[in-house]
């Protein structure tokens, strides 16, 4: 019976040297020709600026109301009025930021599935390794 599990692990290390002889020469995998090109960096990089810039658009009316609130409440040393409920504006404005929210997320998953799949990191560690590994290249 140990004679018999001891020819397994040989055999199986046979079949392990055979098969990284056959790795070597196979022709090189989308991921491996993406990570040695600037496409996954660059896509990475808009999906961030894009995810930011959607996070900004999202906060900018909530933001810029709360600011209007504020400045009339002080212009009148008192509480503004404010109606019951929401009216159709801002309505239309809640569907607005939620929207962007949505946008802001979507794109920062696409940038953290994209980096994990050709970096095996996050967005801003991959960034930040590519942006070294390019400043190393141009300093020789």
């Amino acid at each position: 019976m140990g004679q018999l599990k001891e020819d397994n692990v040989w055999a199986l290390a046979a079949s392990l040297q055979e098969w990284s002889l056959v790795k070597e020469s196979m022709k090189p995998t989308i991921r491996e020709i993406l990570v040695e090109s600037r496409v996954p960096a660059v896509a990475v990089a808009v999906l961030l600026v894009w995810s930011l810039n959607a996070m900004i658009e999202a906060l900018q009316d909530p933001v810029l109301n709360a600011m209007g609130y504020l400045f009339t409440s002080i212009a009148n040393v008192g509480i503004p009025y404010s109606p019951w409920g929401f009216r159709l504006w801002e309505r239309i404005l809640t569907d607005r930021t939620l929207e962007y929210f949505y946008y802001a997320i979507i794109e920062l998953m696409a940038a953290w599935l994209l980096s994990k799949w050709a970096y095996g990191t996050g967005p801003f560690r991959s960034l930040n390794a590519y942006w070294i590994r390019l400043n190393m290249r141009n300093r020789a």
